[in-house]
């Protein structure tokens, strides 16, 4: 039996831990012990369910940092904002998972969007394995690359970004531990098994075994229920702190379509007022695979597990991105005309429009058929089950209790 150990560190929502779900009951079933450290532990519960994976609290940047440069452009200035250049808390972060990882002893530790975690495991006698979105893997670039690819900024800058979270990072580490020479050093010794596909890597493509496959772990198991009628059916997944929420459901209740609509921390007053009609709001996570098969469009921000979904399900998007890995995602999508996405910094969003074209375009609906076609194997089953299967020689290989 080996023990592994999930890490989640950075990050929100439930994309990070979803996807290894499944791979953690078989890795379970296959006679192993599988530890979750996760940075939110209701959400782990939720997702795990009863699952006999052990959950524990991830040690946490809790401090706020002001003065930085805004926003960030690469890799190196994202962890500036969880106490890259902060010393004191780094070393203690850095010091908490060490202890974590030495406590437990695992055979392997998989990590996902969890920094510190490989910072701390470097040195150990433990297997090391990086999944999660490809984001959340820069190159391995000096210096790490700007990712904000229509803005142009000196190379200066991202060399002096990552020249200052090094410092902090080599600092922080044991003396018995050699020393980072680059950022990107961090995820030297550790396999990676990435999510999704390459045409969706915004740090382009890597080896073809780098990547899972479209698959996303969805857990929800709430049967769809449309409004009567008819029309097409929209099914849009949102979130409550997206700025421009009240226009999107506006321009959704408008569209003359069916929408379902799941608004995860919307206010209550906000589902209220929409709720009726051709809009009706889901109570609970929906079985998203049936959902995505039932529905004519996808609006969604740009979650990579339910963008994953629809693809593997052959259904077009309309993309509202939140942030910056959003906003790359949906701009891959745009390029390869299986989605459109409405721009996060736009004053007056259109999302009328763009509703409107993803549901008219029929070589949209032409493509992400086409897509899907491309990409059906593997299956999930078989993704779920090559991906314990790389844990597993992962353990045998490079265990650190062996």
């Amino acid at each position: 039996m080996s023990r592994i150990l999930f890490a989640w560190e950075l990050g929100g929502g439930y994309g990070h831990l979803a996807p290894f779900a499944p791979i953690a009951r078989v890795l379970i079933a296959r006679g192993h012990e599988v530890l979750i450290i996760a940075r939110d532990v209701e959400r782990a519960n939720m997702v795990i369910g009863a699952t006999a994976a052990k959950v524990l609290q991830a040690p946490l940047c809790i401090k706020t940092y002001n003065g930085l440069q805004d926003p960030p452009l690469n890799y190196s200035e994202i962890l500036m904002r969880y106490g890259y250049l902060d010393g004191p808390l780094l070393a203690g972060l850095a010091r908490a998972w060490r202890d974590l990882i030495l406590a437990t002893a695992p055979d392997v530790v998989m990590a996902d969007h969890a920094p510190t975690a490989l910072l701390a495991a470097r040195g150990m006698r433990v297997g090391k394995l990086v999944t999660g979105a490809p984001f959340t893997v820069p190159p391995r670039a000096i210096p790490t690359p700007n990712m904000r690819f229509w803005v142009s900024v000196p190379g200066e800058r991202l060399a002096s970004s990552d020249a200052s979270i090094l410092a902090t990072m080599n600092a922080s580490r044991p003396q018995a531990v050699p020393p980072l020479n680059a950022v990107a050093e961090l995820f030297d010794d550790t396999e990676l098994l990435l999510g999704g596909i390459a045409e969706l890597d915004p740090h382009g493509p890597r080896p073809s075994a780098t990547y899972l496959g479209l698959y996303s772990g969805a857990f929800g198991t709430l049967a769809p229920t449309w409004p009567a009628g008819e029309g097409p059916r929209i099914f849009a997944y949102l979130v409550g702190e997206y700025r421009h929420l009240e226009a999107a459901l506006a321009a959704l209740a408008s569209s003359g379509a069916r929408c379902l609509v799941v608004a995860t921390g919307a206010p209550a007053a906000l589902v209220q007022r929409f709720q009726g009609g051709n809009l009706v709001f889901s109570s609970g996570m929906l079985d998203l695979g049936r959902t995505l098969d039932e529905c004519d469009l996808c609006v969604c921000q740009g979650n990579f597990g339910t963008v994953n979904e629809a693809l593997r399900r052959g259904r077009r998007m309309v993309v509202l991105p939140l942030d910056l890995e959003k906003f790359l995602t949906a701009s891959a999508l745009q390029k390869l005309n299986v989605a459109c996405y409405v721009h996060p910094d736009a004053p007056n969003p259109d999302f009328a429009g763009a509703i409107r074209l993803a549901l008219n375009d029929r070589s949209m609906a032409a493509a992400v058929q086409s897509f899907a076609g491309r990409h059906r194997e593997p299956t999930v089953d078989t993704i779920v089950q090559r991906a314990a299967d790389r844990i597993e020689a992962l353990a045998r290989n490079g265990g650190g209790r062996g």
